[in-house]
């Protein structure tokens, strides 16, 4: 398998930037057919039956596809020009937290105490400790009180801590998005659900606000504030131990919304002391703090291993998860935590230290999920990750399972769901307003396995959407999103005819 990907490397590093070339078959017969294919169908009671549309070679567009056995490269158009790669971010992050951290790898929270327990009272301070789990839930924390409870702690003596020291906490995953967007919460090794809260409000005929938080921790408030009428719903003020929201009195009287937590450290050591308080144990005011040396694990829960986090992650596309596990490994990987940013950094350096010979040139990641549009990536490039990720199994799965999966699996289940195509497309998708991408394995009717990556970007047009802060713009969006959709079909059109034609 080695001298395999040795050979592909070759092939990609020597072949010319730009090549193209029609498969074999792909002559007057298929010309005609692809012809055939752009008219639309007629259904049983005479309407038109949608059809993938003809690929056009947009030249908005960059791509290459090669055969996975021998190295070939079948086609390439504006392969080493540099791309948004959006959530196809998350296989480079991935792939390298699973070999920093090995496929087994589970996250651990814990509760530790230098204090000895008599008569049912911890004679000290109990410290709720975050090992940067991004799937911990509240029967996750439930599961650590009961553990509390078996050891016959009724009360305790000292104080309660919270430590999220395993990473650096930060307020939301990228600064480039609004803080008010429910995708954008904060990061702490200490995080909860995942990190969002449900708020509910209710404007009287007196003007008076009425809210409810859930869970109601007391953590998160919202006050009626002077803003435009075209102003987003709820906007975040800031705030250490109660974060502020203010709520657009412009808008609809009553209604729901996610809110991100901005704090998630103490936010989960406050969802953790009010399950304790319903059950008997009161605990005082969460305060940040660390366990001294010679404190003792009273209860731990671990999360599952690492290779089932990063398979839900790359198949959702979690921004949240595949954050949380890039930031750990590179934490693991330096010794020292790391923010979003820095972690990116670190994985970036590690994908390219396995491929010294690629020429990474504009590479870079601006966190490990791909929520950001400065984030840069070439299609040459990220076939030469997908030959990494081929080389060798993860633990006792190979990389491509765990990639979402046509017509059956996260974010492909819907896509390419026909009986031509259905199973056939193993490979991670990306979606940024302005930014399209897909990239992974093909495995054709002809049973020959291909790997690609197509990268569809206008950099104007986002830098510009950026710029008119089009978050808060229905238009922007709108215009944004028609932009992405013909992109999807232009990408879509590519891949049938790659899958129809190998």
């Amino acid at each position: 398998m080695f001298r395999m990907i040795c050979l592909a490397l070759s092939l990609l590093l020597f072949a010319p930037s730009s090549v193209w070339a029609e498969p074999a078959t792909n002559g007057k017969k298929a010309q005609a057919q692809q012809k055939r294919a752009a008219k639309p169908a007629k259904g049983r009671k005479g309407g038109a039956k949608a059809t993938t549309p003809t690929f056009e070679h947009p030249p908005f567009m960059g791509y290459l596809l090669m055969d996975l056995q021998s190295g070939q490269i079948l086609e390439a158009q504006r392969d080493t020009q540099s791309y948004i790669p959006a959530s196809v971010s998350k296989v480079p992050s991935t792939l390298a937290a699973l070999h920093i951290l090995g496929a087994n790898h589970r996250f651990v929270t814990s509760l530790l105490s230098p204090a000895p327990v008599v008569d049912g009272e911890l004679q000290g301070d109990l410290i709720l400790v975050g090992g940067g789990d991004p799937s911990l839930t509240m029967p996750g924390l439930i599961d650590l009180a009961h553990q509390l409870q078996t050891l016959g702690i009724h009360r305790i003596r000292g104080r309660f801590l919270f430590d999220e020291s395993a990473m650096i906490p930060e307020t939301s995953i990228s600064t480039e998005q609004n803080d008010e967007e429910s995708y954008n919460q904060g990061l702490s090794a200490l995080s909860l659900d995942p990190n969002r809260v449900r708020v509910r409000w209710m404007i009287g005929r007196n003007g008076q606000l009425l809210t409810q938080t859930n869970p109601n921790l007391g953590d998160i408030a919202l006050t009626l504030g002077p803003t435009s009428r075209t102003g987003p719903t709820l906007t975040y003020l800031g705030g250490t131990n109660v974060e502020q929201w203010r709520l657009n009195p412009h808008g609809a009287k009553s209604g729901w919304d996610w809110v991100p937590v901005k704090r998630p450290g103490r936010h989960t050591a406050m969802a953790f002391r009010e399950y304790c308080r319903q059950n008997g144990l009161i605990l005082p005011e969460p305060e940040p703090g660390h366990p001294p040396s010679n404190a003792t694990i009273l209860a731990s829960r671990a999360s599952a291993p690492l290779q089932e986090l990063a398979d839900s992650a790359l198949a959702h596309s979690n921004n949240f998860w595949t954050e949380m596990i890039g930031i750990m490994a590179a934490s693991r990987l330096t010794g020292h935590p790391q923010s979003a940013t820095s972690a990116a950094k670190v994985l970036s350096d590690w994908i390219m230290a396995q491929l010294p010979q690629v020429d990474w040139s504009g590479f870079h990641l601006t966190n490990s999920c791909g929520l950001s549009s400065t984030s840069r990536m070439t299609p040459r490039q990220m076939v030469a990750i997908l030959l990494l990720a081929n080389a060798a199994p993860i633990g006792e799965r190979s990389y491509a399972s765990m990639l979402p999966v046509s017509g059956w699996k996260g974010t492909l289940a819907g896509r390419f769901a026909g009986p031509d195509t259905s199973f056939r497309v193993w490979a991670k998708t990306g979606t940024i307003l302005y930014g399209k991408a897909l990239a992974g394995y093909l495995f054709t009717r002809q049973n020959r396995r291909l790997v690609f990556a197509i990268f569809a970007s206008d950099m104007e047009k986002r830098k510009a959407f950026d710029a008119n802060k089009g978050q808060h713009s229905g238009n922007d969006i709108h215009r944004g999103r028609a932009w992405n959709n013909h992109a999807t079909g232009q990408i879509n059109a590519l891949v049938e005819r790659w899958l129809k034609n190998y």
